[in-house]
């Protein structure tokens, strides 16, 4: 998966100002392979000297994720979020709720057959979610 745009720019394309906590909570996401909590994303922050508050993180989360330039993924455990990027699907631990990006041509067949099978076309933001568990929490 590629790199995403700068911050400021994924900002001002969804609408929002550039504030100086958004910028920091985007920039936190700058890979989309990236899927924290708020409470991951909080600490990253504050291991960086980045002095935002958990609220703070909390609210522009749900923000970005309002106007679809974040999204969740539940799972157990804590919401984790994520900028989009590219297209993608995810693999979520039952046990320890790490989630996972699965590019979606890994399951352009699969989407395909569930669309045959239920009649339900993903929209191009759809994603599905496979639960199982993790090499990390074993079988």
């Amino acid at each position: 998966m590629t790199e995403l745009p700068d911050p400021r720019v994924l900002l001002r394309r969804h609408g929002l100002r550039c504030m100086p906590g958004r910028l920091q909570i985007v920039a936190l996401f700058s890979a989309p392979t990236r899927h924290l909590s708020i409470a991951e994303a909080w600490a990253e922050l504050n291991q960086t000297g980045t002095a935002v508050h958990p609220t703070t993180v909390y609210r522009t989360l749900e923000t970005l994720t309002a106007v679809g330039l974040t999204h969740a993924v539940h799972g157990p455990g804590p919401t984790r979020y994520c900028v989009p990027g590219e297209p993608h699907h995810h693999v979520v631990c039952q046990d320890c709720g790490r989630a996972e990006a699965l590019p979606h041509e890994r399951l352009t067949d699969a989407v395909g057959r569930i669309e045959e099978l239920t009649g339900l076309r993903p929209d191009a933001s759809g994603s599905l979610l496979v639960y199982g568990r993790c090499a990390r929490c074993g079988t």
